[in-house]
């Protein structure tokens, strides 16, 4: 009975369990490995990771300007254009983009809230003075920009559909 505590010592159990921990660890990590054998899922895009054709990230709210000619946020940088109060159907607002040198703006663009793609809009050069000069305009689209005492109006087809306050300083008097 002597020789039973030898048989029970601590050291041999020590070194089998370490033993024992290794090879259950590196069959754990094994079982993590990827095999070539099998199809592999797929991947999960990357938030982010959906640039358009310009290089403009839609999910960081950004979209391609070619009045700017580059990536620009909207809600940033664009002038915005409430929806007009006798519109109750739109609750979303437009958003007018001049040219890079707005006091020489020769190229505009409108987005619509429902477009899928902004709308070309003109300068218009009215004579001073004028009482309610047009300030941009599309003839295709009947769509017009007009100075109307303290806003811009814009309106389609006849209709106002949003307004935009006229600030001392907003580009679209030094048009």
């Amino acid at each position: 009975m002597n020789d039973l505590p030898h048989v029970f010592s601590a050291a041999p159990w020590r070194q089998a369990t370490a033993y024992l921990a290794t090879a259950l660890a590196l069959l754990g990590m094994s079982a993590c490995e990827p095999t070539s054998a099998g199809p592999r899922p797929q991947q999960t895009p990357v938030v982010g990771a959906d640039a358009d054709a310009h290089g403009c990230k839609g999910s960081a709210g950004y979209v391609w300007s070619d009045a700017q000619q580059r990536c620009m946020r909207l809600f940033e940088e664009a002038l915005s254009f409430d929806p007009y109060v006798d519109n109750p159907d739109q609750t979303l607002k437009a958003f007018v983009v001049l040219g890079p040198d707005t006091t020489q703006a020769q190229k505009a663009e409108l987005f619509l809230p429902q477009s899928p793609k902004p709308l070309p809009l003109e300068v218009v050069k009215t004579p001073e003075g004028d009482i309610r000069p047009t300030v941009l305009r599309n003839s295709a689209e009947q769509i017009e920009v007009v100075r109307v005492k303290d806003m811009y109006v814009l309106s389609i087809k006849g209709q106002v559909k949003f307004t935009h306050d006229a600030l001392i300083d907003s580009p679209l008097g030094k048009i």
